[in-house]
C-alpha cells in the first residue's frame, strides 16, 4: 500500500486530485472501483459508500451556500466529489421544518432529509385492524393500476416518495445519475414487508396485530411483499446501476429486537423472494442489518446476499472476525458514525480509516463509508478526514 501527497483538509481545497510519489498504478473509473470490490478483483483503492446528509459538509465540498435553487447541484456535486457509490439521499432544496398531516391522519414533521412519525390515526389494535383493511386493498390496487401507493412507502423523502409512476421514478434516477459524473448510485432500496409495517404502524402495535388477528397480518405482509416485487420488476437493470439494496428492521446497537426464529420465519422469507428477484435482474445486492447482526448473519450469506452493511462495532461486530469466517461476503459501512466520526477528532478517525484500508488490501471486499451516515452530527472536518484517507491511498 502506498500514500500519495495530497493536500485535503489539510491543505488549499477540500478534495485534491492525487499525485504520485511513488511507482505508476492502475486508475479505476468508480463503477469499475465498485464492481471490482463486489467481485474480489484488484482495486486501486477501497471503494467509498455513503449516504449524505450534512448540508455543512455538502456546502463545504460545493462552495457555496445551499437554496432552494442551487440544491440540485450542491447535493450532486458533494456526492460526485467523495464518493464512488451513494445509497439515497434526498435534495436540500426544502430546508424548514414543516408538520404535515396526509390523508389518512398521520401527523409528519419532515425535514429536507428524513421524516418522522408524530401521530396515528389509532388508538386501539382494532382501530389498526380497520386501516390494515384499507391499505391492502389500496395495495393491491396499486399494483393492478402499476402505480406506487403511499401507504406502502416510508414517507420520509426518499426517491419513490415523489412520484406516482414507475416511468417517473425511473427517468428522474436516471436524470440525476447523469449528474453525478459516475458515480455508482444505488438502485431504489427494497426493504422486506414489515419495515414498512413496523414505521407506518409502530412495532409494538404490529407485534398485536401478528398476535391478535394473526390471518389479517400476514396477509398484510403479503401484500407489501407483491407490491416489492412489482417495483422490482419496474426498477432499470444494471445498464443503469449494477447495485442494489434490501433488509430488515430488527436489531439494534443493543442486540435483536426479535428472536431469531421470529426473524427466520416472519421477516427472511420476504427478504429471500426480494433477494431473488433482484439477482435476476442482474443486481449484485446489499443486504442491510443494523446493530448486531452475529446471530442471523449464517441466515443473511445463506439467502445470496452480496454484500452486508452496516458493520457496528460498538455492537460487538468485528470487521476483522466478519471476514475470515465469510471471505466471499462484501462488508461496507465500517466507519462508527455514532461515537468516532460524531465525538472524535479528525485524526482519531483517519487512524481507524487506515485500519479498515489494510483490511481492505488483505481481505477485499470493503467497501468504506460511515456505519448510520453522514449526517448532520459529523462535523465536516471528520467526514472529510475519512474520505481524504481513502482517495490518497493506493494499492
Amino acid at each position: 500500500m502506498k500514500v500519495i501527497s495530497f493536500t485535503g483538509i489539510f491543505g488549499d481545497s477540500v478534495f485534491a486530485d492525487p499525485v504520485w510519489s511513488g511507482k505508476m498504478a492502475f486508475n479505476l473509473t468508480k463503477k469499475e472501483r465498485v464492481l471490482n470490490t463486489f467481485n474480489f478483483k484488484p482495486v486501486d483503492r477501497p471503494a467509498l459508500y455513503d449516504v449524505v446528509h450534512n448540508l455543512k459538509f455538502i456546502e463545504s465540498v460545493y462552495g457555496k451556500t445551499v437554496n432552494s435553487k442551487n440544491a440540485e447541484d450542491a447535493v450532486c456535486c458533494a456526492v460526485a466529489k467523495s464518493l464512488d457509490m451513494v445509497r439515497h439521499f434526498a435534495i436540500p432544496d426544502m430546508l424548514e421544518r414543516r408538520i404535515v398531516r396526509d390523508e389518512d391522519g398521520f401527523v409528519y414533521r419532515k425535514e429536507w432529509w428524513t421524516a418522522e412519525i408524530l401521530e396515528r390515526p389509532f388508538k386501539t389494535v382494532k382501530e389498526a385492524r380497520e386501516l390494515v383493511k384499507k391499505d391492502i386493498f389500496r395495495i393491491r390496487s396499486a399494483i393492478e393500476n402499476r402505480r406506487f401507493c403511499r401507504q406502502a412507502m416510508y414517507n420520509i423523502q426518499l426517491f419513490e416518495d415523489r412520484f406516482d409512476f414507475p416511468e417517473e421514478l425511473n427517468s428522474e434516477f436516471e436524470r440525476i445519475r447523469n449528474k453525478l459524473d459516475g458515480t455508482v448510485m444505488v438502485a431504489p432500496e427494497q426493504p422486506e414487508s414489515c419495515c414498512y409495517i413496523q414505521t407506518r404502524y409502530n412495532v409494538d402495535t404490529f407485534i398485536y396485530l401478528l398476535h391478535d388477528f394473526p390471518e389479517l397480518t400476514k396477509e398484510l405482509i403479503t401484500a407489501h411483499l407483491d407490491y416489492r416485487l412489482f417495483v422490482i420488476d419496474c426498477l432499470p437493470g444494471p445498464e443503469v446501476t449494477p447495485v442494489a439494496f434490501t433488509g430488515t428492521m430488527a436489531s439494534g446497537p443493543g442486540g435483536l429486537m426479535f428472536s431469531p426464529d421470529f426473524i427466520f420465519n416472519y421477516l427472511f422469507p420476504s427478504v429471500k423472494k426480494i433477494l431473488d428477484r433482484l439477482k435476476e435482474k442482474g443486481y449484485k445486492v446489499i443486504f442491510d442489518f443494523e446493530g448486531d447482526n452475529r446471530k442471523v448473519v449464517d441466515r443473511i450469506v445463506s439467502l445470496g446476499a452480496d454484500a452486508l452493511t452496516p458493520v457496528e462495532e460498538i455492537s460487538g461486530v468485528s470487521i476483522k472476525q466478519l471476514k475470515e469466517k465469510y471471505p466471499g461476503l462484501v462488508l461496507g459501512f465500517v466507519i462508527d458514525s455514532i461515537n468516532l466520526l460524531t465525538g472524535g477528532s479528525a485524526k482519531d478517525v483517519a487512524k481507524k480509516t487506515m485500519e479498515v484500508i489494510k483490511m481492505a488490501e488483505d481481505y477485499g471486499g470493503i467497501l468504506i463509508g460511515s456505519s448510520g451516515a453522514l449526517h448532520e452530527k459529523v462535523p465536516v472536518e471528520n467526514a472529510l478526514a475519512m474520505i481524504n484517507t481513502v482517495k490518497k491511498t493506493r494499492f
